[in-house]
Order: structure tokens, then sequence, then C-alpha cells
């Protein structure tokens, strides 16, 4: 490449007159010109630039022209430095030997030809660029040599430390060259591989395989990959992907080799997996439903499938959920949405599904949702169990419960009753006594009549309400219902009861309590077993203590952290330790036999349950216990949840 750097000019006269007329004459050449007056001048010049041409006078004091080129001789680098030596006199034979051994090109007689001297000086300069061409052409060919070499070394060592095994082969399988990479997939040393048959390492299974793959690099040319399994020396098959394709006219093949036996062993596992995934879902014994966001089924386990009434399996795949839900359940299956979006999950929840024949069963739901690979959800997974027949018999063990408790109501219908009963038989004295003495008036008369007539109303409300209370309540339709208002009614209906035994009986509700949707019949069962059992065990103490203390139920509400708790606290016998953890348990009693069934807080345990509640137990013997019904505020869901919304 072109040095587009100007060639420089070394002038030495002690005439400075004369420097300044050879200046002027080169002023049109393509040169830098420096100016000497001395040659020690022109030595400091000549260390510090490097020249094409020097001119210098012979005849100057202290250092002449020979001495100087004696002296530029002997620098570095400057000893070719071209020399014209400038004389005033015409030079003879051995003053131009003197001149050529002291390293002269040329003389020149002053004053100077004009043109002779600018046509040499232009010679040297050629010279020079030529030269300095050549120089950078040499150093642009040793920089692209050394490049090359490190480039091939660089090539060298990315081919035989590449993660990547890289091998060639010939059309017949042998292998010319391979990488260590390649040659530890095989198990065998490099040298050892050079001239080995590929195809020995190759498993029966793949050798079809790589000689399709051979035919379509070798005979079409083209790039291709497959996958093939290995047997290295050690024994241990692998899985590897081959891409190859040919790289010159003696037809050899450069494969490039990728070890994916953890991968393929990961699609291996992937697939056994969902083989068991399968089996698993067909030979469940709950039945299993997966469905896709929008609610369409997209598999069902056996089970499921008979639960349906759905005789062929391809029927049920891509019918929607909604199929199988009736009106009645439309409200629950929002609560189930609902609770696996804020949740992820719902479990053992109670729902009405129908069959394909469109005939009702009671199941029980836990669903869940399933995440892909990026944790967005994809599908849902119901649970579903038949639980009609277990629905069955808690119906029968609330029933026999439920008549317990309306024989403990019978014993105390007298006491609720007999109070405005006496009353009513007052008033009518007082109204008899009125007219035989003839005292009696209109006003007196009328406010005498309305007290019966309100006693009469509160009666038949008693009466009305233990009936309500007896009634089969298993079908009931859930409402908003008010906890303290169910527990001041439960309190009515034994309120008297209670008083003639002498228990002080006591509420103090929160007023800021909110509603609750269910039964409030219910609920007002569990109330009265609470209380019942709480009667009983302070009567109990009683018996078994001959000292006398003052029998105390109090209850009382609060609301605290979205959390309704009910608190039934006695100072009865107390439960022991060792049944503190059995009295929630069916059939489990610490009664007397004969005086109580041991279903009372099991089946009040339920009904808080359906309430999303717990039922808390803390019990001093010999000093009480108390019992506390924790519900948490339910969420009104005003939004109509879909499959597509979630």
């Amino acid at each position: 490449m072109l040095n587009n750097e100007k060639s420089k000019i070394l002038i030495v006269d002690d005439n400075s007159f004369y420097l300044s007329l050879l200046k002027t004459i080169l002023k049109d050449v393509e040169a830098t010109v420096y100016l000497a007056n001395s040659g020690k001048e022109a030595l400091s010049i000549l260390n510090d630039n490097n020249f094409a041409l020097a001119i210098l006078d012979i005849q100057m004091p202290e250092m002449d022209g020979f001495e100087l080129a004696s002296h530029i001789r002997n620098l570095q680098e400057r000893d070719l430095l071209p020399i014209i030596f400038l004389t005033a006199y015409s030079s003879d034979e051995i003053q131009m030997f003197k001149g050529y051994d002291h390293g002269a090109i040329d003389y020149l007689t002053k004053p100077v030809n004009k043109t002779i001297f600018i046509n040499k000086v232009k010679i040297f300069l050629e010279l020079d660029r030529q030269k300095r061409n050549l120089i950078t052409s040499n150093e642009s060919l040793q920089k692209a040599k050394e490049e090359s070499e490190e480039s091939q070394k660089k090539y060298i060592k990315l081919y035989n430390f590449a993660p990547t095994g890289f091998f060639t082969i010939n059309r017949e399988g042998k292998i010319n060259e391979i990488n260590i990479k390649g040659a530890q997939l095989f198990g065998i040393e490099p040298i050892d591989l050079i001239n080995f048959d590929f195809n020995k390492l190759i498993t029966a299974n793949s050798l079809s395989d790589f000689k399709n793959f051979i035919e379509l690099v070798f005979e079409n040319k083209t790039p291709s990959g497959c996958e093939l399994e290995l047997i290295p020396r050690n024994g241990n098959p692998i899985f590897v992907y081959l891409e190859g394709a040919i790289i010159d006219e003696k037809q050899t093949c450069l494969l490039s080799m990728a070890d994916i036996t953890e991968r393929k062993e990961a699609q291996i596992a992937l697939k056994a997996s969902e083989e068991l995934y399968h089996s698993l879902l067909r030979t469940s014994p709950d039945g299993i439903i997966i469905t896709d966001l929008d609610g369409r089924i997209t598999e069902a386990s056996d089970i499921a499938i008979e639960l349906l009434g759905i005789t062929d399996r391809n029927m049920i795949e891509g019918l929607h959920l909604m199929k199988f839900i009736p009106k009645s359940s439309r409200k629950s299956l929002i609560k189930i949405i609902s609770a696996i979006i804020q949740d992820g999950m719902v479990q053992n929840f109670e729902i009405k599904l129908n069959k394909i024949d469109n005939t009702e069963f009671t199941s029980e739901i836990s669903s869940s949702q399933i995440k892909g690979n990026n944790g967005e959800i994809n599908s849902f997974m119901s649970v579903i169990r038949d639980i009609s027949e277990r629905k069955l018999f808690e119906k029968q063990l609330r029933h026999s419960e439920r008549m317990t408790g309306i024989g403990e109501l019978a014993t105390g219908m007298a006491h609720e009753i007999n109070q405005p009963l006496n009353t009513i038989s007052l008033i009518i004295d007082n109204i008899v006594y009125s007219i035989d003495t003839k005292t009696i008036t209109e006003t007196y008369l009328k406010t005498k009549i309305d007290k019966v007539f309100d006693n009469i109303t509160r009666i038949k409300k008693i009466i009305d309400h233990v009936r309500t209370f007896s009634r089969d309540q298993d079908d009931f339709v859930q409402t908003d219902f008010d906890i303290n208002t169910s527990i001041q009614n439960s309190i009515s209906m034994i309120y008297e009861q209670f008083s003639h035994k002498e228990i002080d009986l006591s509420f103090h509700p929160d007023k800021n309590i909110p509603t609750l949707s269910g039964s409030a019949y219910r609920f007002e069962q569990v109330m009265l077993n609470m209380l019942i059992n709480a009667k009983d065990a302070i009567e109990e103490k009683k018996k078994k203590n001959s000292i006398k203390f003052k029998k105390r139920i109090e209850i009382s509400t609060t609301l605290n952290n979205k959390l309704i708790t009910v608190e039934i606290k006695d100072n009865g016998i107390g439960i022991s330790p060792e049944n503190i953890d059995k009295v929630l348990l069916p059939f489990f009693t610490t009664k007397a036999p004969g005086q109580g069934t041991g279903l009372g807080l099991s089946i009040s345990y339920g009904i808080i349950k359906e309430l999303g509640g717990e039922i808390e137990i803390q019990s001093n013997p010999k000093f009480g216990t108390s019992i506390s019904l924790k519900i948490p505020v339910q969420n009104s869901i005003n939004k109509k949840y879909t499959f597509s919304h979630v």
C-alpha cells in the first residue's frame, strides 16, 4: 500500500543564502526540505528523521562534507542514505573517489543548474517512494502471514477443543480425522479412530437411519442431519445428533456431533410419565376431569365417564362442563371458580351435578389449576366423587340427632308456653272480676284483650319456630341470615327451661357482625346442641359437687380480621384432656348410656364446615369449657365468573 507521507530532503551548507536559494528551487517538489548550517546541526536533525536524500556542501568549517558523510554511514538505519555533494570547484578524480568512498551518489557544482538539480532530486524521491511502498507491502504481507498463522492456530484449537464433536468420514463411513470432543464421545483415543469404521459404533436400530443420512449427503450433496444411538467403547449407549455436508471434491463429509443423551432420556422419561399419567387417570377410583380455559372437557377418567352416565368415551371429549351443572348449582360453581382464582385450588366442595340423562346426584369436587412451563394457567383438573349414599346416611344421622334435640325441646316447651298461659289466665280472671264488680270499662277490656293476643302470638311463634326447626332441613335453599338473630331464636326456645334450672344464660352480641349465606335453622341446631351440652355439663357438675355454685352460660359474638367468632362458655364439669380431641368424632360421648347419641358435636362440626368455619374447644376439667365457632366472613361475588374469565 502506497505511503502518503511526504519524502524528506536534508540540505547542509554553511552559507545561509545558498541554503535559502536551494530551498526556493525545490519549492515545487513534493518533499519536505530540512536545512542545516553545520555538520553538527545536520547530525541532530538526522537522529529524529528518515530522509530520502542528503545534499552536503564539501567545504564547511569544523566538519566538512566528507567527515559528515562518514558520520552518516555510521548511523544505524541511515547508512544507505543517498548523498549528493556540492562543491564550488571542479572536482578532480582523487576528490571524487574520496566522495564516493564516503557514500556519495553524485556531485553537483555550484552554482547548480536548476533543471539538472530538480531532475536529480526527483529521481531520488521516486526511488524513496518505491522503497517505502516495498517496505509497506512487505509489512502487510508479513502481517497477513502472521494473522493467517494465528487464525490457523485458533481454528485448530477451536476444532480440537470445541464442545461439539467434529469428524470427517468418506462414503464408506471411515473416519479421516476427529477432534478431542468427538473421540471422548466414542470413548476412544483420537489416534485410534483414524480409518476406523464409524458404522461399528452405531446400534442396529439406528443403522438404517445412518445409511439414509449418508446417501442424502453424498448423493444429493445437501446438508442434512439425523439422530443416532451409539454404543461407545465404555458400553453405555448415548444419543447424538449429526449434521453433515460435503466439504471437498474428494467426497469427504464433515460431521458435527452433539450429545443429546440427556434430552433424549428426558423425552423417553416424559413419554413414560405421560403413559403413567394416562394410566392413573383411566384407573383412578375417583372421577377425574380435565378442562381447558373455556370449560370444555379434554380428558376424563373411566370413573368420571361412568359417574356422568356416558357410555362412549368419545362422547365426553369436547363437551362443556356446564352441560353437567344444573341451574341450582350455578352459584356453587361461581364459588368454586372464585376459590380457584384466588387460592389456586378448592377442596371437598359439595355441589349437585347432572348425568348425561339429566338425573341429579350429589358430588364432592376438588379442583386445581394446571400451569404450563411459562407459569400461565392452561387448564383445570377436577376430582369428582359421588357422595349421594354418604349424604343419605348423614341425613339419617342428622334426623336422629334432631329428634334427640326435639326431645330436649319438648321438655322445655312446657316452661316456654306455661308462662304466657299463666299470664292469659290471670288476665281473664281480672276481666271476670271486673264484670262481677261492674267496674269494667271498654278501654280496660280492650287493653286486657290486647295483652291476651300478645301472649297468644308469643305461644304461636314458639310453636312455629319449634315446628320449623323440627322439619327436615336437608333440602334447604341458601339464604342470608343474621347470626345474632339465630342465636337469640335458639335462646328463646330454651330460656325458660334454663331459668327453671337456675342457669344464668347471657348473650353479648357484636352488632357489627355481617350476615352469612346458609341455613339459619341448621345454625340454630348447632347453637341448641352447644347450649344443651353446656346445660348437661353444669348439671353433671352439680351432681358431683356438694358445694353450691352459680350456674352460668355466656354467649358472645365478635368480629376480628374478617373472622366471626361465636364463643359459648360454661362453668360445668369440663372435658378431660384425653377426651378433648375425640368429642368431635361421630358416636363419641362422655354422657351416661342412653343420655346421648354422640352425634351432636360431629353434626355441628359438619354444619360449621359448610360455612367454611372451624370449631375450637378449650376445657379445664371441673372448671368449665369454652367452645369457639370461627366462621370467615363470606365475600360477596358481584362478578359473574365464567371459564373464559378464568
